[in-house]
């Protein structure tokens, strides 16, 4: 049993040594690659000894949180060998850290002064105003009368909910109650090699509607020492919450409808991407309904918020977003891919999407948004 926790400490070592290197590069950066040690303690971790060129990460850590986590906490002491190489330890927790911080690419709940503590990640994790949580309670029990057979009230559940969100978001910035430390990010773990389609149509379809960024991007599993892709969500917690929450809604509805779609023809193999793409266009119809009316006119039904005023947050959440995935991939590239339509797996998707209300699904109670806030 020794052994076996002795050679998974030495894969992560190594690991934390390749994102070392990875993180120089990404970030323009020349730092001596250092010697990784995974050490005990719950309290403290990670440190750097510059004495003798060690960044130390703790166990505790690598096993309770998330390997993005992990990676905040190394970069918080890589900006301590920052300052150990550039500026010879004379400025440990000053001006010059910061700065070591900023070059790196340190989230500021990380960038801290000292050594990593939980109250660093309990900063990052934190909690959403009581305000915020009210919010998305209501959108939640909004969720679950979208879950009408009635499809005018289905969509009329769905329409104040996106209702809710807007005002929220609104309210915000009418009271100057922004902070560019509040983006956060959410890596959305497939434990897959290869992202589908359909999840990569999903996040391009959030980002339109829901106020968050999303990349995709390659993540370590600290596990089984393997490498994933991932989803990456960026934005505010509240935004994150409710974009998580729909992506796994519209992800598993996707499936069934696939499977339905199958059936009906005979087991029916290819067409799935084009199936997919005609479900998400279908949704994003639906999103897109409420902006019909003339510019400078109000949403339709009793939800009334002017239409230029929830573009124009649409676009400053987009610019507030962008600066966090620029943070957070400095290097980030994109990447087209084509395919040949079936156009009748489209129609069908297509079909079956206008008819689709995001809601709170009947078999899944325990994993709504509530459960997503209080995890």
């Amino acid at each position: 049993m020794q052994d076996q926790i002795k050679d998974i400490e030495v894969c992560w070592a190594k690991q934390l040594q390749r994102e070392h290197d990875d993180i120089c590069y990404h970030r323009r950066v020349s730092l001596a690659t250092p010697v990784v040690a995974i050490v005990g303690g719950k309290n403290r971790l990670g440190y750097w000894t510059p004495a003798n060129q060690t960044i130390s990460i703790s166990r505790h850590l690598i096993e309770n949180n998330p390997w993005e986590i992990v990676l905040e906490i190394f970069k918080h002491e890589m900006a301590h060998q920052y300052v150990s190489e550039y500026l010879d330890n004379a400025d440990v927790h000053g001006k010059g850290f910061k700065t070591a911080c900023d070059i790196l690419g340190v989230h500021p709940a990380f960038a801290g002064f000292g050594s990593p503590r939980k109250d660093h990640l309990a900063a990052f994790k934190g909690t959403l105003p009581e305000k915020a949580q009210t919010l998305l309670r209501r959108v939640e029990k909004l969720l679950a009368l979208g879950q009408s057979s009635n499809e005018s009230e289905a969509r009329a559940a769905s329409r104040k909910a996106s209702y809710l969100l807007n005002k929220y978001n609104l309210d915000r910035i009418d009271k100057e109650d922004t902070n560019a430390s509040d983006i956060r990010y959410l890596y959305l773990h497939s434990g897959k090699k290869r992202m589908e389609t359909i999840e990569k149509l999903i996040l391009k379809f959030l980002e339109e509607f829901y106020f968050v960024s999303c990349v995709t991007a390659t993540i370590y599993d600290a596990r089984t020492d393997e490498e994933y892709r991932a989803g990456v969500l960026i934005g505010k917690k509240e935004a994150l919450v409710v974009a998580e929450y729909v992506y796994r809604f519209l992800l598993d509805t996707s499936g069934k409808l696939w499977q339905d779609f199958r059936k009906k023809h005979h087991g029916q193999r290819t067409g799935k991407v084009a199936f997919d793409s005609g479900f998400i266009k279908g949704i994003q119809s639906n999103h897109e309904m409420m902006f019909k009316a003339r510019e400078g006119g109000a949403l339709p039904g009793d939800t009334s918020l002017p239409i230029a005023a929830v573009r124009a947050l649409r676009v400053q959440s987009r610019v507030e977003n962008n600066r966090e995935k620029t943070r957070l991939f400095p290097r980030l590239t994109k990447n087209r891919s084509s395919f040949r339509m079936d156009e009748n797996a489209f129609r069908q998707g297509m079909e079956q999407g206008r008819k689709t209300h995001i809601h709170r699904p009947m078999e899944h109670k325990k994993d709504g948004i509530t459960a997503l806030l209080n995890r």
